[in-house]
C-alpha cells in the first residue's frame, strides 16, 4: 500500500473511531513502526488530525483515558524489561519519586526497599503497586486526579512537591531528541522542572519508540538528565548529544 492509500485509510478509519494509537496504525496499513510514524507526522501536518500521546486523532477528539488504558497493554514485555532495569538505580536510595507512567508502573515489583524508604507519586496506580509490591512508606501527592490521566500535574500537586526533596526520581516523557525532552501537556513543563529542581538525580525511563520524537513542549535539556533507562541501542546522533551532556545510558546487556 502507497503512503496516500494508507493516508486515506488513516483518515477515513479516524472519521469512525475518532483517535488511533501507533499500534493500530500499523495492523491498519500494515506498515512498519517508522512507516506508521511517518505517516503519522505526515497526516497530522495537513492538520486534517493532531498528534495525541501515543498515536493521532481528528481535532478536538483526543479520547486521552483509552489512549492511557491503551498504553497499559501495550509493549508489556519491552516495559517489564524497563522496570527490572531501572529498579537497581534505587537501591540504597531514601527518598524517591516516580512520575506518572504505564512503563514507571513496571518499576514497583522490582524494587528492594526498606521499610524506612520514603517513595512519593503522582500516579493512583503507582501509589497501588507500592502498596502492594514494596515495604516502603508511600506518599500520594495532593491535587485533583485527572481520570484520563489516572494521575496529577496541578498547582495543587506542584506546591506538595515543594515539600521534598529527593534522591532519585524516575521520570517519563512523550519524546526524545539531541535538542532535550519533550512532554505532551504544558502542565508538565513546570512540574517535570520542579522535579529537576528536587531531586539530586533524574532517571529518564522510556522505550525506543520515543526516540528522536518530539511532542508538544519542550520541558528539559539533555544536560539535566543523570540517566537515560532504555530497551534498545540509541540512535547514533541522539547517544553522542547524550554523551555529550553526561547522561548515562541504561540498556539491557543482551
Amino acid at each position: 500500500m502507497q503512503s496516500p492509500q494508507r493516508l486515506q485509510l488513516m483518515l477515513t478509519t479516524l472519521k469512525t473511531k475518532k483517535s488511533l494509537t501507533l499500534r493500530e496504525v500499523m495492523t491498519l496499513t500494515g506498515a512498519s513502526r517508522d512507516t506508521a510514524r511517518r505517516d503519522i507526522i505526515k497526516l497530522t501536518a495537513t492538520g486534517a488530525a493532531e498528534r495525541s500521546y501515543g498515536g493521532l486523532s481528528l481535532p478536538n477528539s483526543f479520547n486521552r483515558l483509552d489512549d492511557y488504558l491503551t498504553r497499559q497493554a501495550d509493549h508489556p514485555t519491552a516495559k517489564r524489561q524497563l522496570g527490572q532495569l531501572a529498579a537497581p538505580l534505587a537501591t540504597g536510595k531514601q527518598r524517591l519519586f516516580l512520575d506518572v507512567s504505564t512503563t514507571i508502573g513496571m518499576i514497583p515489583q522490582f524494587l528492594d526497599l526498606a521499610p524506612t524508604t520514603l517513595t512519593v507519586t503522582n500516579s493512583l496506580d503507582i501509589a497501588d503497586q507500592l502498596l502492594r509490591k514494596t515495604t516502603s512508606q508511600v506518599r500520594l501527592l495532593g491535587g485533583n486526579y485527572q481520570a484520563e490521566r489516572r494521575g496529577t500535574m496541578d498547582s495543587a500537586a506542584l506546591r506538595d512537591l515543594l515539600s521534598f526533596k529527593f534522591d532519585l526520581t524516575f521520570l517519563s516523557a512523550a519524546g526524545l531528541t539531541s535538542d532535550g525532552v519533550f512532554f505532551a501537556y504544558q502542565d508538565d513543563i513546570a512540574f517535570k522542572q520542579q522535579l529537576r529542581d528536587q531531586s539530586q538525580q533524574l532517571a529518564l525511563v522510556l522505550d525506543q519508540s520515543r526516540f528522536d520524537m518530539t511532542h508538544n513542549y519542550r520541558g528539559l535539556a539533555l544536560e539535566q538528565l543523570d540517566y537515560l533507562v532504555t530497551n534498545a541501542p540509541v540512535p547514533a546522533n541522539l547517544k553522542t548529544a547524550l554523551t555529550t551532556a553526561n547522561v548515562m545510558i541504561l540498556t539491557p546487556k543482551n
